[in-house]
C-alpha cells in the first residue's frame, strides 16, 4: 500500500513553526501491520498505566522538534487516547518508563522525500513488585519532505508521534504477554510540510 501524503492543513501533528498547541499523537492515523486502538474496559491495562517524563531528552529534541514539556504531554495525550492514562497514580498498576534513545534526521538545506527516524525504549513496570512486563526498543520512520528547517522538525514530530502510538499498540498487546520483539508500526502516510503565511 502506498503511503498517504497528508499536507500540513490536513495533518496538525506537524507545522511549519513549533507551536505549544501542536500536538504529538498519532492515534487514528493508518499504520502497517494495523493501526492502534483504544483499549476497552476489560482489558488489564485499562486506565492502569502511570508515566514519569521523558527521560534522557537531547538538545536536537528540546530546542528544534519538541521541546520536553511538549513531549511529555505527547506520550500523556497517546496513552490517554488509548485508555491505558490511570487517572492518578493511586489508580495505576504499572508505571511506564520511556527514554529517548535518538533521532536520526535530513540535515541538508534541501529536503524532498527524506525519512526521519525516532528511536525511544520503554519499560512497563508493575508498581507493586518492580517485574518489568515490557522492555522494548522502538524505531519509527517516517518519509517526507520540506526545507531542512520546516521538514526536518514536522518529519521528526510525526516519527515520535509513531513511536508513542507504537509504545501504545506493544503495551495492549503486552498485557496478554503477546509483544512481538519489534514493536514499531509502519506509518502508511507521509509529512509534507510547506511554511504558510
Amino acid at each position: 500500500m502506498r503511503p498517504l501524503l497528508l499536507s500540513i492543513a490536513a495533518f496538525a501533528l506537524i507545522g511549519a513553526a513549533p507551536s505549544p498547541d501542536v500536538p504529538l499523537v498519532a492515534i487514528g492515523l493508518p499504520f502497517a501491520p494495523e493501526k492502534p486502538i483504544p483499549v476497552a474496559r476489560d482489558h488489564p491495562l485499562y486506565h492502569r498505566v502511570a508515566m514519569a517524563d521523558v527521560e534522557g531528552i537531547t538538545a536536537i529534541v528540546r530546542f528544534k522538534a519538541a521541546p520536553p514539556g511538549r513531549l511529555h504531554k505527547g506520550l500523556r495525550e497517546t496513552l490517554e487516547q488509548m485508555n491505558l492514562l490511570a487517572p492518578s497514580d493511586g489508580e495505576a498498576r504499572v508505571r511506564l518508563v520511556a527514554t529517548w534513545q535518538g533521532l536520526d534526521s535530513p540535515a541538508s538545506f534541501l529536503v524532498a522525500s527524506k525519512e526521519t527516524t525516532a528511536t525511544l525504549r520503554y519499560q512497563l513496570i508493575r508498581i507493586d513488585n518492580q517485574q518489568i512486563l515490557l522492555d522494548r526498543t522502538i524505531a519509527t520512520t517516517v518519509k517526507g519532505e520540506g526545507s531542512a528547517l520546516d521538514g526536518g522538525m514536522g518529519m521528526a514530530r510525526a516519527a515520535i508521534a509513531a513511536n508513542f502510538a507504537s509504545a501504545a499498540a506493544c503495551m495492549d498487546k503486552a498485557a496478554y504477554g503477546r509483544a512481538p520483539d519489534d514493536c514499531a508500526l509502519q506509518p502508511l502516510y507521509g509529512v509534507s510540510v510547506s511554511r504558510r503565511y
